[in-house]
């Protein structure tokens, strides 16, 4: 059987009708359990449950329809758990996602996120500053990730870095919202990028991802497509300049903007502004309205006096408001120069504050001077032929309607004579060419229109036919229409996809009663408790809670369908519990052995954000950004939203350590050594087990933990087994035994962490454990030291000769089972994976 035939799980009507309505919280548990990801074909989405696990609700805090019907909104929520059809990742140039909400997404996402971007990059090489890829979304609850790269920008920029930037986060937004459009996407979720890892201010970019969006409004952009555009962050600051930024820009007071003193905002008068277009060649020409200074492409084209003073003019005067007197300063310490010329009309400068990267300034006759639709014909030419060498969209006004006394009709001719000279002579790179009229120059937009029926049976193709992007495909279907699972594994593990189909179908068989066993049911707080609630009234299900003999859970129990859906949000739930309750635990035992600490900021110095910073540093992050400060890992500075430095210093506390493979712990396969072998033979014989893979487990944490109570202690370790479930082996590694992720089926020597002196006993001890596909042996180093004799009563060992603050180091039936009661009392050291004889 192929690893695709293993992983594919068909479902009946009503199974796939269960999945529709929980099919996030699914998706969740599955990966949270098995490390694997399990991807839906032909179940489409019900909108039950709005959340994975109901412990987090998304939070709209604005709203509003454009006069297009676009929607805009505002989100505090999880952006890996947003529910939209796209979701945008602030992407770097390699298309590595390696920290910040990228790893977020592509952590949650599965490898196959980070496999799909190395495909892009060796394909086509690195994006661009101001582009955006798309990619599949792997098993999040979405369908696509558009990856976007923003502008980055040093720490505590200057003005004239955020300058410099401004019009590539402009492109970052207009390339987002291209791909959505390209794409027939419905609803996109975009979070304030370039704002974390990449230093831009947050406030200036909330005030120009919105700017960006109503431009391309007003531009006709949207194209009278139905859109929701969410803008969704999940840190407070962040949300509040969205939601400051969308007010300021949607709801303004009743303002009017002049153009040359004298004409109000164009968005007054944009209403009709959708484009038009034609296509010459690889050049696709589109005719719309607008604001020549308001423009998203690469290039805007302007024209000039021959003394290059930009007050002249209603376009140069446009631009010159906008960009700032930079541009023209530009323009003067240049012009003597004669490599500032490009060719002997047009002049090249930055685009300063405008959404644009370049400006081509060129010079025209006025029309009563012979050569005067020759020059306009070479300006525009020329023009085009110098885009094309760098640059990919390029914007013209209707050059020479004003001053220059061109008759509209020619004008609109001379400008289409040139476009289509140059898709002649250029057969080598594709461009978008841009003819922008002013709002209410009804007139010219008249004269264009007609001028582009009369080429549509000139043109290569009258429809538009977008450039290639860097998409690689977007489905993963069945070749039939049958509902289905395909369950991929991480790790390319066959254990861990068996182990998630034989779960899956144990959640969808329909029964009238399920029991789920987790002790984390003891950490669950109020808004659990109200989620669990809310499952009762949406599916018509009695839940309950139990605890008894040191092993927790819930039953629930009602009609068929009702308990399959509960049961899979409430597994979701539990395993958001246990994971928060490993992420403490790493905390803790992390600050045991290493602190980060600054003297001016001191909240760094508390469990939660050191066991932060050493996880960053332990992956080789440089940096690692806070809400207003930025840590320096390499250099140990701390760096805060004034532009303060401070000193940070990492210490460990027992011996100095290094990364592990970028972590703390690790599993890595072994070959089956002797011992194991015996073991092996012995449950053979009893259990009928076949020994499949050996994983040595190492976690330098623990190991200096461990050492450290060894000499406390004053014993040898023992060698001890204990049997586990599928979900809690990765949880060991990371954290070591809790008493919470192995309670045996009794617990009779007390409530503590239990081993086992072989695995036939552990298997013994464990025989809870029999509806596992696989059994999950752990071999451990554990510190005994004194044991004193068990009983069900004891939640710690007695004390030692009277002596309460002096107690017995574990408890034991004097035979092959063994309690501790202190995680650093055991080292894991190997996994055995069994296959039951069923299963070989």
């Amino acid at each position: 059987m192929s690893d695709k035939e293993q992983g594919l799980l068909p479902l009946a009507a009503e199974q796939a009708a269960i999945l529709a309505k929980c099919r996030n919280a699914f998706c969740h548990a599955v990966i949270e359990k098995f490390n694997c990801m399990a991807i839906l074909h032909n179940i489409k989405e019900s909108e039950a449950l709005s959340n994975t696990s109901g412990v987090f609700c998304a939070e709209k805090r604005y709203f509003t329809r454009l006069s297009s019907g676009v929607e805009i909104s505002v989100w505090k929520d999880d952006l890996t758990q947003h529910k939209v059809e796209a979701v945008v990742n602030a992407a770097n140039e390699k298309l590595q996602h390696g920290g910040g909400l990228a790893q977020a997404l592509s952590m949650a996402g599965g490898p196959q996120i980070q496999r799909w971007s190395d495909d892009i990059i060796k394909r086509y090489g690195y994006v661009k500053t101001g582009e955006a890829v798309l990619t599949p979304a792997g098993n999040l609850p979405f369908k696509y990730i558009i990856h976007a790269v923003g502008p980055k920008v040093p720490q505590n920029p200057t003005q004239k870095e955020i300058g410099d930037a401004t019009p590539l986060l402009y492109n970052a937004i207009t390339s987002i919202l291209q791909t959505v459009l390209r794409e027939n996407i419905t609803s996109v979720a975009i979070p304030a990028l370039s704002s974390g890892l990449f230093n831009f201010p947050r406030d200036r970019c909330a005030d120009i991802i919105v700017k960006a969006i109503k431009t391309f409004h007003d531009h006709g952009g949207f194209q009278g497509r139905n859109l929701e555009i969410h803008l969704v962050n999940n840190d407070e600051p962040s949300v509040q300049e969205m939601e400051r930024a969308t007010r300021a820009i949607f709801d303004p007071p009743s303002t009017s903007r002049l153009y040359s003193g004298a004409v109000k905002d164009s968005s007054q008068s944009m209403t009709s502004s959708t484009s038009q277009s034609l296509q010459f060649e690889n050049i696709i020409l589109y005719l719309k309205r607008g604001a020549i200074e308001d423009e998203m492409v690469d290039v805007l084209v302007n024209t000039i006096a021959p003394d290059c003073k930009l007050h002249q003019g209603v376009i140069s005067r446009a631009i010159l408001k906008k960009a700032g007197d930079e541009i023209q300063n530009e323009i003067y310490k240049k012009k003597s120069n004669t490599s500032f010329y490009s060719s002997k009309v047009l002049y090249k400068t930055k685009g300063y504050n405008l959404y644009c990267k370049s400006v081509f300034h060129t010079v025209c006759a006025h029309r009563s001077d012979s050569k005067s639709k020759e020059i306009l014909f070479n300006v525009v030419l020329e023009s085009l032929k110098k885009a094309a060498e760098d640059y990919e969209s390029i914007s013209f006004p209707a050059i020479g309607t004003g001053n220059l006394d061109f008759k509209k009709w020619e004008v609109a001719k001379i400008m289409m004579d040139a476009v289509a000279e140059f898709a002649k002579q250029n057969k080598r790179k594709k461009l978008d060419v841009y003819f922008v009229v002013f709002p209410k120059d009804n007139d010219m937009m008249k004269a264009f229109e007609n001028e582009m029926k009369k080429r549509k049976g000139q043109a290569t193709s009258p429809e538009v036919q977008h450039r290639q992007n860097y998409n690689v495909a977007t489905k993963e279907t069945t070749t039939n229409e049958m509902p289905s699972v395909m369950f991929q594994s991480a790790t390319k593990c066959n254990e861990s996809l068996r182990e998630a189909k034989g779960w899956a179908c144990n959640m969808l068989q329909l029964s009238g009663k399920s029991t789920i066993n987790n002790n984390h049911v003891i950490y669950l707080g109020q808004k659990e408790h109200e989620f669990l609630l809310t499952l009762q009234a949406v599916f018509d299900v009695r839940i309950e809670e139990f605890f008894r003999s040191g092993n927790g859970g819930i039953t629930i129990t009602g009609s068929p369908s009702g308990v399959s859906c509960a049961a899979i949000e409430v597994e979701s739930m539990l395993c958001k519990a246990q994971n928060d309750f490993a992420r403490a635990e790493e905390r803790d035992i992390l600050y045991s052995v290493v602190r980060w600490s600054c003297k001016e900021e001191p909240w760094i110095q508390t469990p939660e954000i050191s066991g932060i910073l050493e996880k960053a540093f332990l992956a080789g992050e440089e940096n690692h950004v806070f809400k207003n400060h930025k840590v320096s890992l390499k250099y140990e500075l701390i760096v805060d939203n004034t532009g303060k430095t401070s000193s940070v210093k990492r210490k460990c506390l027992l011996d100095p350590f290094q990364s592990l493979n970028n972590s703390f712990y690790a599993r890595n396969p072994v070959t089956k050594n002797y011992f194991l072998e015996i073991e092996g033979r012995k449950a053979s014989t009893a259990f009928r087990l076949s020994i499949i893979k050996v994983e040595k487990l190492e976690n330098i944490v623990l190991k200096q933990l461990f050492d450290k109570n060894r000499q406390r202690i004053k014993c040898q370790p023992k060698r001890l087994y204990q049997c586990v479930s599928a979900q809690y082996v990765d949880l060991i590694c990371r954290v070591g035994f809790q008493k919470e992720f192995a309670p045996p089926a009794e617990q009779r020597h007390g409530n503590g962490i239990y081993f086992s002196t072989s695995v036939e006993g552990a298997l013994k001890l464990w025989r809870n454990l029999e509806h596992e596909q696989y059994v999950y042996i752990i071999q451990a180093q554990v510190l005994t030291g004194n044991s004193a004799i068990g009983s069900p009563d004891f939640i710690l060992p007695p004390s030692l000769k009277g002596d309460p603050l002096e107690r017995y180091d574990s408890l034991s039936d004097m035979g092959e089972t063994y309690v501790i009661f202190s995680v650093q009392q055991a080292l894991p050291e190997y996994l055995v994976i069994c296959a039951k004889s069923s299963s070989v």
